[in-house]
């Protein structure tokens, strides 16, 4: 048997939940280099499009108009990508090998099987991480912290409540349930084309919007204490970065440590109102206030375990406020 020496690419499919693109982006790739590799983000083509209504099937179409009786797709559901990865590797296997299906261990000996084994992992973890910073960045990029999210589904059935007679359980009324519509926000090609360029110059989702969204997240899984200490963290976070990208240069390290561990209200107060516009000061006076409370629930939350009278409200008025905030810039 004939031995040939191969350049390895590895292929992961990764489920995409709650993404939605314009149909010009179908059959679209994305490419980045990552961890010394090149990294391929591949789009399903058009030709796997359909108007299921289950998530079977690679893409689906969510909205559209019609033109002389046909259905004109205006924005379609991703449910996967396909992620290749190019790390540089080269491996000697027997040319068969190349018209077999996958694994044809009669063919390799036990240690060209390990080294398979080992070559399939590594690129494995690396197409795990870098599918986990694009889907990241997209959200960034797009202001969706969904993209990706497992969608959020309760325990009820759908069925009312029944009010029955109890010696005979006839049932004589039932409520009305309420019917919940998710709406996709669509990705648009200057989107798409925004997170390539970002993930090409090497920048990363940065804390705080990562912070936001898993706050974001809890609220809407009903974890109202989660989120208070997720969103405070993402406030916290801005504040401090954006003072640390304004001090002047030279300070010594003693100085940054000091300010790095200065309670987060010194920097809200003093520090980080030195680093805004007149503008910007006007916006940050109408959310200061949500802002303290955010803070001060935090702080009960982690002081004493629980916060008794955290409402719903509360919540979102926290979420609008750490939005407003970051929106600064």
């Amino acid at each position: 048997m004939t031995d040939l020496q191969v350049d390895l690419v590895s292929w992961n499919r990764f489920i995409t939940r709650n993404f939605a693109v314009v149909p010009e982006l179908l059959g679209q790739a994305s490419e980045f280099q990552f961890e010394k590799g090149q990294i391929t983000i591949e789009l399903p083509t058009a030709d796997k499009l359909t108007d299921s209504k289950t998530d079977d099937s690679p893409l689906r179409i969510v909205s559209y108009k019609e033109e002389d009786g046909c259905k004109i797709p205006l924005k379609i559901a991703v449910n996967n990508v396909d992620v290749l990865v190019r790390l540089k590797r080269r491996v000697n296997i027997p040319e068969e090998v190349l018209t077999r299906h996958p694994n044809p261990i009669d063919l390799l000996s036990n240690g060209q099987q390990k080294q398979l084994d080992k070559l399939a992992k590594a690129h494995g973890d690396v197409a795990n991480r870098a599918f986990d910073l694009w889907i990241r960045t997209l959200r960034w990029k797009s202001g969706n912290g969904a993209i990706g999210r497992p969608d959020i589904h309760g325990a009820k059935s759908g069925w009312g409540t029944y009010l029955l007679n109890n010696e005979t359980m006839h049932r004589f009324w039932v409520s009305h349930e309420p019917i919940t519509l998710y709406m996709y926000e669509c990705i648009t090609l200057a989107e798409w084309y925004e997170v390539e360029e970002t993930l090409k110059r090497g920048q990363e989702s940065p804390v705080y919007i990562d912070l936001m969204f898993d706050g974001i997240e809890q609220f809407n899984l009903g974890y109202l204490q989660r989120s208070v200490v997720d969103l405070a963290a993402a406030c916290e976070a801005f504040m401090r970065a954006r003072v640390t990208q304004n001090l002047p240069k030279g300070l010594n390290d003693a100085v940054l440590a000091y300010i790095g561990e200065a309670n987060i209200r010194r920097v809200q107060e003093h520090l980080f109102k030195e680093t805004l516009s007149e503008e910007q000061m006007k916006l940050l006076k109408n959310i200061n206030s949500h802002l303290n409370q955010l803070f001060d629930a935090r702080n009960t939350i982690l002081h004493s375990g629980h916060k008794e009278d955290l409402t719903l409200a509360d919540c979102k008025k926290y979420i609008e406020a750490t939005k407003k905030l970051i929106a600064i810039g």
